[in-house]
């Protein structure tokens, strides 16, 4: 709905302002909205990528130390201690990159919820 649409004759600058506030504040809120939507759509992937990531290196691992108390291969047991360590390293990783990215999300939304305001601040003192 645009202002537009309550151009009417009928209506006086002060039916307005309410209006023009609303539009502003949805219009100010939409990029932080949109930043807490995504960032809790990206955590929900993340988790699912962590639990399947650790699934995998827990399968690894189990099976190396089965083999290792099975058929006495005492080198199994450091590659078991291999998978553990590169699933954790993975894992750090990308958690570190999910919070780079969230910060890029949330510097960019920032910023353009900054320049919003300016362009409003802009525009009301060229109406004065």
């Amino acid at each position: 709905m645009t202002l537009n649409q309550f151009s009417g004759t009928e209506q006086s600058s002060g039916q307005m302002t309410p209006i023009k506030t609303l539009e502003g504040f949805y219009g100010l809120m939409m990029p932080i909205w949109a930043v807490t939507s995504n960032f809790f759509e990206n955590h929900k992937k993340l988790h699912e990528e962590l639990v399947e990531l650790m699934q995998d290196a827990n399968e690894q691992a189990t099976d190396r130390v089965v083999n290792a108390v099975d058929h006495n291969k005492p080198k199994e047991f450091i590659g078991a201690i291999i998978v553990a360590s590169q699933a954790i390293g993975q894992a750090n990783l990308m958690i570190c990159n999910a919070m780079v990215e969230q910060h890029h999300e949330f510097i960019d939304s920032y910023i353009q919820l900054m320049e919003k305001g300016h362009q409003q601040i802009y525009k009301d003192a060229n109406q004065i």
